[in-house]
């Protein structure tokens, strides 16, 4: 394993390195029981390969390939978040797909190995991004991609772990979505309560620390706005609890360390 020499402690080798518990949290059970029942990453890669889906992180994949070394993907989730569209771009890439979720990061490398030919240079680890199990200045490339906003726990620790095991010159790609201040500042007191304790992590102050971390570059890219309206999810389903929708602003973020 590549990524091995760059451990900072001790880990669980399940079929991969495990830093977090192999069992799912309960309330993670049954959303991991569909993940794998419904083949959810099985139909994403092939949504994002075989019908062109990845092109819609070109731009971002390029930046990522082009940068090389050690390619670490945060939250990848069943959707793979950049790793799919770098492997397009690069599929030598020496890239670590990692997931908080046990069950995620199983999913991917069980997808790779019964692929005829799977990339070659792919690895898996299952661990906290707020607490991330790697040596200081290690990575090349952090990438993420809906990783930031579904970070569960302290997300300025996330961003400071991300950030401290960059290499110096290291390329941090993430992308966010958020509700504007603006948007806020014109829902009624009672829904802006509702949906900021139940959801602080959309607003568009979640990112404060992140100006402090010391990039020395960092271009920031805005793709627009969407509303949650007709979303499926449980933070729509409150909205809509509520009579209410959210529109959402998003920027994709280059940073070198």
């Amino acid at each position: 394993m590549m990524f091995e020499t760059y451990f900072s402690r001790d880990y669980e080798m399940i079929g991969f390195p495990h830093f977090v518990p192999k069992d799912e949290l309960e309330y993670n059970a049954d959303w991991a029981k569909r993940l794998v029942g419904e083949r959810w990453v099985f139909y994403r890669w092939r949504e994002d390969v075989e019908r062109g889906g990845w092109k819609r992180h070109e731009k971002e994949a390029k930046k990522i390939a082009s940068h090389g070394g050690m390619i670490l993907e945060i939250c990848a989730g069943p959707g793979g978040g950049f790793a799919s569209a770098t492997l397009m771009k690069d599929y030598n890439a020496n890239l670590m797909i990692s997931d908080l979720c046990p069950t995620v990061v199983s999913e991917w490398k069980r997808h790779f190995e019964n692929m005829d030919h799977p990339p070659p240079n792919v690895e898996y680890a299952a661990f906290d991004v707020c607490d991330i199990p790697f040596q200081d200045c290690s990575i090349d490339v952090v990438s993420g991609s809906a990783a930031i906003i579904n970070v569960e726990g302290d997300r300025d620790k996330a961003l400071s772990e991300i950030y401290r095991i960059l290499k110096p010159g290291g390329l941090f790609v993430f992308d966010y979505i958020f509700v504007t201040e603006e948007f806020y500042s014109q829902m009624q007191p009672h829904i802006q309560k509702a949906v900021k304790d139940r959801y602080p992590m959309i607003f568009w102050d979640t990112l404060h620390v992140f100006d402090a971390l010391g990039f020395s570059s960092v271009e920031t890219i805005g793709t627009g706005t969407w509303s949650n309206e007709n979303d499926e999810s449980t933070l729509a389903d409150l909205c809509r609890s509520l009579h209410t929708s959210l529109t959402f602003s998003g920027f994709t973020r280059f940073c070198t360390k």
